[in-house]
């Protein structure tokens, strides 16, 4: 009830602003429907580019309504008021506009595909640009790269060749300066590996001119200086998106995110780094509370769980809260189905000012962890130094999830994007018992891949040594194992965005699970133990 009200208070509370030549006004406005679109979903290639489409088919997902563009009359006769849309959500079927008077929003509001119009901040023109990414590095000095592949033994997948090569990451950030003369990047760029840039925050702005924070991040993946850095995804290729604006923060800004990831969903991503976060606002009525960190309630937390059904994996960064008054996460590290990354340092004890979880509903945030105190790096003049924060512990994840994810399509056997990020998760160290800072705790990259190779067998094995029925009229997964256990097991739920859900010791060869509290969708069935592991997919009308 208190989101709805929130949400209701900031609808009926916008002023009006006056007309000036110096401020305009974000509002964004959500649409009702996508009735009579000239898209079509017999035919992708209309807008979605022929990876996005290859992405989806291998994971085998299926095209849905999501994916159809905003329908363009709408956008035409809302540009026939005068108004000039700044950027889309086909997701969440949205879009953002900047006007110079909101007045006008009353004629919107009265448009009869329209269902609502809420204000999400303003830009001054004449502000004085300054650099304020989310989570800001602290003062550099030199350092080792080695160390925080070696904590994750990362080096064990590039010894066997998983490099990132044919992997696609997009970078969501505020900004990547000097990328395109630095040399830490030469690299990358000389490879043809830098496949593109895009400015949402500020359309056909030059986002080498902007903020180093984002370079800063691009460099933990793929920054290369010979014989004294390399990043934990040397081969990938990337997209660099900006979302962020500096000089103010509004709740626009999720919406810039919204607007970014789905562009790296159209240009065919298989992974996104976002080392943002969002939870004051300049305008503190849009300040989101704890209750709001539930995955549901931000704009771009429901788009990056969007995105991972989709096929994505999308690492986040926690946030650097945690020795502050406010010390949990925030948006979109809140959402579900991602990999939300807390920071530890070199010795794996975790980082101070690494932000807690839960999400608000109970579900483990941070998921994993990475090496974000004295995180080594690519400074904007190409040398190499050191930054603090969360900010750098999350490309050193989504590098490594890059090479990981390459692992995983090399193998025979298709795994989904769950079952992938379950096996990073489950080699985490403190799986078992995971703490609100550090989540599951700093993965190690060759038992995840050792966790694929166990769950390659159960697959072939056609789960010969568990059998799970699902009976629908009393809600109980039945669950029959061919032996008494010797050894303790136990039984794990997961969603279909690999969350957790449901843990339980077994005793015996069988097993009843009420299962009332989930709702209908598709789960997996984890059976696991010293020496045997099981799964199974169930669907739960």
């Amino acid at each position: 009830m208190e989101k709805r009200l929130l949400s209701l208070f900031l609808f009926i509370s916008v002023p009006v602003f006056s007309v000036t030549s110096a401020t305009s006004y974000y509002f964004y406005i959500q649409f009702a429907n996508k009735n009579n679109s000239p898209y079509s979903l017999s035919n992708p290639s209309e807008f979605l580019s022929a990876r996005a489409i290859s992405r989806r088919a291998s994971f085998n997902i299926h095209c849905d309504s999501t994916d159809l563009p905003v329908n363009p009359s709408y956008i035409t006769q809302i540009s026939n008021l005068g108004i000039n849309t700044h950027s889309r959500s086909k997701w969440l079927n949205g879009i953002t506009v900047l006007v110079p008077d909101s007045s006008i929003m009353s004629q919107v509001r009265a448009l009869p595909f329209v269902k609502w119009a809420r204000y999400t901040g303003k830009i001054d023109e004449a502000s004085t640009v300054k650099s304020r990414a989310k989570f800001e590095s602290d003062v550099l000095s030199y350092g080792n790269a080695a160390t925080q592949i070696n904590q994750l033994n990362g080096t064990y997948l590039h010894n066997l060749g998983y490099t990132g090569k044919d992997i696609l990451i997009g970078v969501l950030d505020a900004g990547f300066l000097n990328v395109n003369v630095n040399p830490g990047f030469d690299s990358l760029r000389l490879q043809g590996r830098l496949l593109g840039t895009k400015d949402m925050a500020e359309p056909g702005s030059d986002v080498f001119s902007h903020d180093a924070h984002g370079a800063n991040v691009l460099s933990i993946m793929t920054g290369n200086l010979p014989s004294q850095y390399l990043g934990t995804a040397p081969h990938a290729s990337f997209w660099l998106i900006r979302t962020e604006y500096g000089p103010t923060e509004y709740l626009v800004e999720p919406d810039f995110w919204v607007s970014g990831i789905e562009y790296a969903d159209s240009v065919g991503v298989d992974v996104v780094n976002s080392s943002l976060g969002y939870t004051v606002f300049d305008d503190s009525l849009m300040n989101f509370t704890y209750n709001d960190l539930d995955g549901t309630v931000s704009r771009a937390s429901r788009a990056a769980t969007l995105a991972a059904t989709k096929g994505i994996i999308v690492c986040n960064s926690a946030g650097n809260e945690g020795n502050k008054t406010w010390k949990y996460i925030g948006s979109p590290a809140d959402a579900d189905g991602i990999v939300t990354v807390g920071s530890v340092t070199s010795t794996g004890v975790a980082s101070v000012f690494s932000s807690y979880g839960p999400s608000s509903d109970g579900r483990v945030k941070p998921e994993i962890c990475g090496m974000g105190s004295s995180t080594v790096l690519i400074n904007a003049s190409g040398a190499s130094a050191t930054g603090n924060g969360t900010s750098y512990s999350s490309p050193v994840i989504a590098g490594m999830m890059a090479c990981f994810l390459q692992c995983a399509k090399a193998q025979v056997t298709t795994y989904s994007i769950p079952e992938i990020l379950q096996s990073v998760f489950r080699s985490g160290n403190l799986y078992d018992s995971p703490t609100e800072q550090s989540g599951y705790g700093i993965p190690d990259f060759q038992k995840a891949l050792a966790n694929l190779t166990v769950l390659n067998t159960v697959k072939n094995a056609g789960y010969e040594n568990l059998k799970v029925v699902y009976n629908s009229e009393n809600k109980i997964i039945n669950l029959v194992l061919n032996e008494i256990p010797a050894e303790p097991r136990y039984v794990r739920i997961y969603s279909a965005t690999g969350n957790l859900l449901i843990s339980k010791p077994i005793e015996t060869n069988q097993l009843s699970l009420p299962v009332t509290s989930l709702s209908s969708g598709i789960y997996f069935v984890h059976v696991v133990g010293n020496k045997f592991s099981g799964s199974q997919k169930i669907i739960i009308k």
